[in-house]
């Protein structure tokens, strides 16, 4: 995992020098990440200041008890550059660290991934921002499991609010978490794990849930999980089709202003893959008044030639 981690983490090295190109032409959204431990070490929290600290930010952002649609999508309004790339591991899901920018960066991995998986993966991401900005990778490899478990429940409580959530569940039933899932858009597992949390159910009921759970098949695919379309970053490659198409920069300028092989830039800046290599389509200028129909090329009404049938 150490090599995957380190690999995943120049990446999102590249991903800041692209990011501060986009910087130069466009104005990003400010950074809006609230410090949320007030001086307190992410040691001594327990899950009620998690709870807590998860309102807090939902409040801060103006989510109040609603579900978020979209993850990825929140992120880039309060500042976070997000990309999604291939991992080719499964050992990570997600890498986020702050930037020498000051800047949070985002990297989550499109392996087997679904909408309501990414939803959580996000999440847990923002989750590490705010709770572990100050650790270091010596601290994380030494307290993993404490700094795993915070995430995984930070993001629970980010999703699936205590109170909104807990009055909605009308039955500890799986075609009821399946409803569910389609408000919140967070997974039938996520959930189960949370009414555990919760106590909504002990963990006799929540054992039954996932028997129930892997009897349908849900273990490899759950209901929606082939319809959503999985939620893309935007932020970057908004910018730099808006600087090429209406800032007047054109694609071999830009190509020279980025630091990277094209290709990673594409993959890291959500573009298609060539884009930075494509011409602009040629430029067709159309006449502003077009000839009346019947008349010739040079405006006369064309010549109507009688044609005899011949017996």
């Amino acid at each position: 995992m150490k090599a995957d981690r380190s690999i995943q983490l120049a990446r999102l090295s590249w991903l800041e020098d692209i990011t501060a190109v986009a910087g130069h032409y466009a104005f990003l959204p400010e950074v809006d990440l609230p410090d949320l431990l007030n001086g307190v070490s992410y040691r001594s929290l327990r899950d009620e200041d998690l709870e807590g600290i998860a309102q807090t930010a939902r409040e801060h952002w103006g989510i109040g008890l609603r579900p978020i649609p979209n993850v990825v999508a929140l992120l880039e309004q309060i500042g976070v550059v997000v990309a999604s790339e291939p991992m080719e591991t499964t050992q990570l899901d997600g890498l986020s660290r702050w930037g020498s920018d000051r800047r949070p960066y985002v990297l989550l991995a499109t392996d087997k991934q679904s909408f309501a998986r990414r939803q959580f993966d996000a999440a847990h991401e923002l989750a590490h921002l705010l709770l572990h900005r100050a650790v270091s990778e010596d601290e994380l490899v030494e307290n993993f499991k404490l700094i795993e478990d915070q995430a995984h429940r930070f993001a629970s409580a980010l999703l699936l609010p205590a109170s909104q959530f807990s009055a909605e569940v009308t039955s500890a039933s799986l075609w009821e978490l399946e409803r569910l899932k389609v408000r919140w858009r967070v997974s039938i597992k996520a959930q189960i794990m949370r009414l555990q949390r919760l106590c909504i159910v002990d963990a006799e009921g929540a054992t039954r849930l996932y028997r129930s759970y892997s009897a349908k098949g849900y273990s490899g695919s759950e209901p929606y999980d082939d319809v959503w379309p999985l939620q893309q970053p935007t932020l970057l490659a908004d910018v730099f089709r808006t600087v090429v198409d209406d800032g007047g920069l054109s694609k071999e300028d830009l190509r020279h202003d980025l630091p990277l092989f094209a290709h990673d830039i594409e993959s890291l800046a959500a573009l298609p893959p060539g884009w930075l290599s494509q011409e602009p389509a040629r430029v067709v200028k159309l006449k502003l008044v077009a000839p009346t129909r019947g008349e010739g090329p040079s405006g006369q009404l064309g010549e109507v030639i009688p044609i005899s049938r011949r017996q």
